[in-house]
């Protein structure tokens, strides 16, 4: 019995010190979720974690949101929002499709954070 208890007792240590990490790399950003260029990197890992299934809509998510970093560092933040809300509009339309579901939904949280701390 006692032999059991210890079994148990170390697999349930084993899982607590592993289950943390394991959901951070798949559905957390381990950086600030505020910048366009975290948004970027958000995204690059999607992609290399197969979240996001096709090259082709990696490519174009990144491109967007290079379009919205060079505005924004242009002193445009109006087409910078627009190209962050064209950015969670494509993530919208391949949701289920070339983006898994439940990442989509983080991707398209992690740009509206973007967006409100760009609008304060």
């Amino acid at each position: 019995m006692k032999k059991l208890l210890l079994i148990m007792i170390v697999a349930i240590m084993a899982l607590a010190a592993v289950v943390p990490a394991f959901a951070q790399e798949e559905h957390a950003c381990a950086h600030d979720g505020t910048t366009i260029e975290s948004l970027h990197h958000c995204v690059a890992h999607a992609a290399e974690m197969g979240h996001i299934t096709k090259p082709g809509v990696t490519n174009a998510l990144l491109t967007k949101l290079e379009a919205a970093q060079s505005a924004y560092e242009a002193g445009n933040t109006n087409a910078s929002l627009n190209v962050l809300n064209a950015f969670i509009n494509q993530v919208n339309a391949q949701t289920g499709k070339s983006i898994e579901a439940e990442h989509a939904g983080h991707l398209i949280e992690h740009a509206w954070n973007v967006i409100n701390a760009i609008n304060a």
